[in-house]
């Protein structure tokens, strides 16, 4: 699911203590498992030549609460994936090239919750097939409804004049206990994204049931998408969209809750530096919340040189369009890396 990074719902975690938490971060992708950090890769990665053009300038996450109402069963925010749509559509007018991923919201994670999706048959042992008719049928109704928002996407894209693609990951993208085969996508997804890029259109993937060599299934989030079209396109910037104007030292609607403008990833442990935030995980969130969505916007600065920095900002605010072009945002979070001198 996207980055609804602080919203009104109550969280057990803030401030300092928040700080406290995200600092153990230090391996980044331990919490849900589902990030491939360099260290658990076990293998060199595909390396980009150093002067190679990047395949596009941005990657855009249009966040779950950005395109559906989270608190309400499978309704769109239309208002918000119209706004997304728009700015968008003027990005590409002005010729800036960009893939998409979108998330969930309250579409597919209820159901994976429901029917145990993303645990598949718990990884204990070797998977008996056929699998369970509960899991299957989880599995389907989760696809049904995560596909079905992606037909909403997909549509405003196209009415905003982006010749917007889906990418399915199920088959062809694979997990063994929740994290992607070999550490990262396979060369043919990969390359097929770069393919749909230099003819002119615009890829647009998102968060899908795969199948786990180890559990049977498990859900692939969003959020890994982000972190491999980064470090596969070699673009310069990633923006997050989501229904508030970036990270806060609390829910957005409470008393003294204050934007944090930037934080500061070390480049070698992925630790944050940052005041304090406040985590939010919605009980219906399977692949995580304000932690994961923080987590991963520091694993692509881990993971992909060529990201010089990471935003989060508002859906079709100033900041937003700002974000998307490169530019550091009035009002908005910008993660990046923390300087060499001050790394210790």
């Amino acid at each position: 699911q996207g980055p609804g990074l602080c919203t009104s719902e109550r969280s057990g975690v803030h401030g300092a203590a928040a700080h406290e938490t995200l600092s153990r971060f230090a391996a980044m992708g331990g919490v849900l498992g589902c990030l491939p950090s360099a260290r658990e890769q076990g293998r060199a990665p595909r390396l980009r030549a150093p002067n190679a053009s990047p395949a596009c300038d941005v990657v855009v996450k249009i966040g779950g609460s950005a395109c559906t109402k989270k608190a309400v069963f499978e309704t769109l925010n239309e208002e918000a994936l119209n706004a997304s749509a728009k700015q968008l559509g003027a990005l590409m007018r002005d010729g800036i090239t960009m893939a998409v991923i979108h998330g969930a919201g309250s579409f597919g994670h209820q159901q994976a919750r429901e029917f145990g999706v993303s645990k598949g048959t718990g990884g204990e042992g070797v998977p008996v097939y056929p699998l369970t008719q509960r899991l299957l049928e989880g599995a389907a109704k989760t696809r049904l409804s995560v596909t079905t928002l992606n037909k909403h996407v997909v549509t405003a894209l196209i009415g905003e004049g982006l010749p917007a693609i889906t990418i399915s990951p199920c088959p062809f993208v694979g997990t063994e206990k929740k994290k992607l085969l070999g550490g990262r996508l396979p060369q043919g997804a990969a390359d097929g994204v770069v393919e749909l890029l230099k003819r002119g259109l615009v890829p647009v993937v998102h968060g899908d049931v795969v199948l786990d060599e180890a559990q049977g299934l498990a859900i692939l989030s969003g959020d890994v998408w982000m972190v491999e079209f980064c470090r596969e396109l070699g673009t310069r910037h990633a923006v997050f969209l989501t229904d508030v104007d970036g990270v806060f030292t609390a829910p957005p609607t409470e008393p003294g809750a204050e934007l944090v403008r930037e934080i500061l990833v070390d480049p070698e442990t992925g630790e944050l530096e940052l005041t304090g935030v406040s985590m939010n995980c919605a009980s219906h969130d399977v692949t995580g919340g304000l932690k994961a969505k923080l987590e991963s916007a520091a694993e692509v600065l881990l993971q992909a040189p060529s990201v010089q920095c990471v935003f989060i900002v508002r859906a079709g605010s100033d900041a937003a369009a700002e974000a998307l072009r490169g530019k550091i945002p009035e009002r908005g979070t910008t993660l990046r890396r923390r300087p060499a001198s001050k790394a210790s």
